[in-house]
Parts: C-alpha cells; structure tokens; sequence
C-alpha cells in the first residue's frame, strides 16, 4: 500500500499512525519485522517519525485476489490508490460463490481496474441495483471492515413499495432468521440482530419511495423487514411485492470519511 502522508499524522511514527488506522496486532507484528518498509524513497523502520507529505510505502503481506477477469468491463464512481466504488446492475453477483463463476461484479472490476487485489467491504443481494464500496488493498480491507463493524460506513437505499402502504419514517429493530428449507428470512425471536432505518417517504406517480439506511447487513435485511411491515418491496417475487420485471431496490448512496486522509467521500447512484 502507498499513500501520503497527512497532517493529521505529522510528528507520529509509522506505527502509531498504523495503530491509529486499526491494523490489527498480527500485521503490525509482521511490519516490525519488514526490511521493505520505504518512505520517501528509503528504506526505514516502522518507528520512523513521519511528516505530512512523507509517501509511504507499505510491503505487501496478502496475496493477489484469486479472482479470473471477465470479459466485461465495471462502471466505476470512484477511484483512488487504494479503494473504489463500483456500481452493480441487477441480476449480477458480487464475487463467486462457486467454483468456475467469472461473470461476477467482481471480475468485472478486476477486468477494468489496475490492481491484482480487489475485495469487496459489503455486499448486495443478486437482483439488488447499486453501489459496492471495494479494498485495492489487505491494509485498506482492514481499515474499512473495521469501519463497516463500527458503522461509520454509511449506506444508503432507495426502495419502492405500493401507495398508500402507511409507512412511516422509524427504525425497524427485528431480528432475522432463514426459514428452514427455504432462501426466505422472516423475523423471529431466534435470528440475529437487525436494524433497518426508513429515513423518509415521498410519494412517486406510481409508488411510495423510501429511503433506508441500514445500521446492521443481514442478507435480505431491507426485504425481510419490509414484509414484516406487510409492505413488501416492488418487485420482490420472494417476499411477496407488487409484480414488476425488476427488484425496486438500489444501493443509492455510500459515504464515509476516508480512512488515510479523513476527506469526506460521498458516491451517490444514478437512479
């Protein structure tokens, strides 16, 4: 991983700005023990003070994403040295589920980026439309998990229902379980925590848009809980939603701040 170095860093060691970037204890024993650590083309230990401006170049401890190109190429919102977002339309996989798949949003960006890792930091449901922030690296995939796990990764959908469904703006705390033998999650006193945010609600011609906001992943969190709420999504075959062609389900909206340069990053969907 290569970056500069910020102010915010300015008269810390390489080390403590690496702890303050939460690289967990088994990385950080590995970079104490590098000889390949180079800043401002030198090769230095990890206990080098460091100044804003410093380039910094970390060895790399993961190997090269096992990942096959596709054939195809990505739509990529934002890029740098270190992370991207991708948009994912309908009816495509985030990554390979199965030995042989190479037709994922994953080999697509693997395909059109110029980086031999790329590991998606969240995922979305197959026929769900939207954004996949991604790590170009094993240190940014650390830093951003733990992000995600702190919820200072904020994602933000877009869902259609049907008119006059009598959805409110709420927070939707109701655990989730997969119903046996089926791919259905339905709430029960058994799953695991779930909490879903409908922010707001405005009225289209033909639906009711909301937007949500998630606080926890659970697969199908958003579609289960709408059901639960006897407002199934547009679209939604498996839980029951007013027919369409289509999901009406799209990962709108990412932000967070950057975990190197705390700069604010908003990447917002088209729809």
């Amino acid at each position: 991983m290569k970056f500069t170095v910020p102010e915010k860093f300015d008269g810390s060691t390489l080390e403590e700005a690496l702890i303050a970037l939460h690289i967990p204890k088994k990385e950080m024993h590995w970079l104490r023990m590098s000889k390949d650590i180079v800043i401002n083309d030198e090769v230095q230990p990890v206990k080098t003070e460091l100044k804003t401006g410093d380039t910094v170049t970390l060895p790399d401890f993961s190997e090269a994403s096992s990942y096959k190109k596709s054939s195809m190429q990505a739509a990529i919102l934002f890029e740098d040295e270190n992370l991207l977002v991708a948009s994912k339309p309908p009816g495509q996989k985030v990554h390979p589920n199965e030995p042989g798949e190479h037709n994922t949003l994953v080999n697509d960006v693997i395909n059109t980026v110029a980086s031999e890792y790329i590991e998606p930091v969240h995922r979305l449901d197959v026929d769900t439309t939207g954004l996949v922030l991604m790590a170009k690296n094993a240190y940014m995939k650390k830093m951003l998990d733990y992000m995600l796990s702190e919820n200072k990764i904020k994602r933000i959908y877009m869902g259609h229902v049907k008119k006059n469904s009598k959805i409110t703006a709420q927070k939707i705390k109701a655990p989730l379980g997969k119903k046996p033998h089926t791919n259905i999650f339905h709430v029960t006193r058994t799953g695991k925590d779930a909490v879903t945010h409908i922010i707001s609600k405005k009225v289209t011609d033909k639906y009711e848009e909301l937007t949500i906001e998630l606080e926890t992943g659970r697969t199908h969190q958003i579609r289960a809980h709408m059901k639960h709420l006897n407002a199934p999504l547009v679209g939604d075959k498996l839980y029951g939603g007013p027919p369409s062609p289509y999901l009406h389900l799209y990962g709108y909206k990412v932000s967070f701040n950057h975990p190197i340069t705390g700069e604010e990053i908003s990447v917002t969907l088209d729809v």
